[in-house]
């Protein structure tokens, strides 16, 4: 999923909080509690999204908030973060050092830590610390989601998905497991060749890939994601609320809410896909291949 949620201006932040309310304040203590009624449990695996604009004024900024996490989640929890970088469809250049994060202040902030690993993918890296961290990122998968890929661990870790101020659209991009192991119909697999670099600056030589959505100049196929999301929502699979009363967090177990999903699409392969027509001809951009 293309995560969208990070406003591009100042301005535009403006005009989204000051639209209905008043600027407000990210109570850290308050935050704290909300995560720890989550009851994740020790040495769990957990990927955080994150929107950081949506949940406010943060008293002390992002040093202050990543107090907060590891207040919450000790060294015994394995914390990842999505660093995606869909300007590589552009650059055709992507490297492990160098090419920052697109998805967020805080994931970048993670990235950019001591004893932070980041996998090796050119639009769908991850980064993490802890226990696990190795795990998670030694291997190369030249697909984003497919066998031995980062998506693939966290599912086999029963990892937690925590998004902090994104909705379930553009925080939960484990569902494309699913899609990609299915070998779903409206994907197809599209080859992005480039220069990768790994952790000590050397070309990596493996033809890197995507299953991408078809899109065709008349038509095209989309994710109609709201249909997971209330049977996930019907079936207990996930734990929503909101913080401060207007940002939403919610919590998922990526294996069972996999496993919901596989099981979905094992019986109607367009069960969160549908066919539409282009009203106008499409854009070959990073946000039309997710």
């Amino acid at each position: 999923m293309f995560l969208k949620n990070e406003f591009r201006t100042l301005s535009m932040y403006k005009k989204y909080i000051i639209k209905d309310k008043a600027m407000y304040k990210c109570d850290l203590n308050s935050l704290k509690l909300h995560l720890l009624k989550l009851k994740i449990p020790r040495y769990s695996t957990i990927i955080i999204h994150s929107s950081l604009f949506r949940l406010g004024i943060i008293e002390g900024g992002i040093n202050s908030l990543m107090n907060c996490i590891r207040e919450v989640f000790d060294e015994s929890y394995t914390i990842a973060v999505p660093t995606f970088t869909f300007k590589y469809v552009n650059t055709h250049y992507w490297s492990y050092e160098e090419t920052k994060s697109e998805t967020g202040i805080l994931c970048e902030k993670i990235r950019k830590l001591n004893g932070t690993l980041r996998s090796i993918h050119p639009f769908h890296s991850i980064a993490a610390f802890g226990p696990n961290a190795e795990y998670l990122t030694n291997s190369i998968c030249e697909s984003s989601f497919g066998a031995n890929s980062a998506f693939e661990k966290l599912y086999k870790l029963k990892a937690y998905n925590l998004s902090l101020g994104s909705e379930f659209i553009g925080g939960a991009t484990f569902c494309h497991y699913a899609e990609e192991l299915l070998k779903v119909p409206y994907r197809f697999y599209k080859n992005f060749p480039g220069d990768v670099r790994n952790i000590n600056d050397e070309k990596v030589d493996v033809n890197f890939k995507m299953y991408v959505r078809i899109i065709e100049e008349d038509y095209q196929y989309k994710n109609i994601w709201e249909v997971y999301w209330k049977d996930v929502l019907k079936n207990k699979l996930v734990i929503y609320g909101n913080f401060n009363n207007y940002s939403p967090i919610f919590l998922m177990n990526i294996c069972d809410s996999h496993d919901f999903l596989y099981n979905r699409i094992s019986k109607n392969p367009y069960y969160v896909a549908q066919k539409v027509q282009n009203i106008k001809k499409q854009c070959n951009s990073s946000a039309t291949l997710i």
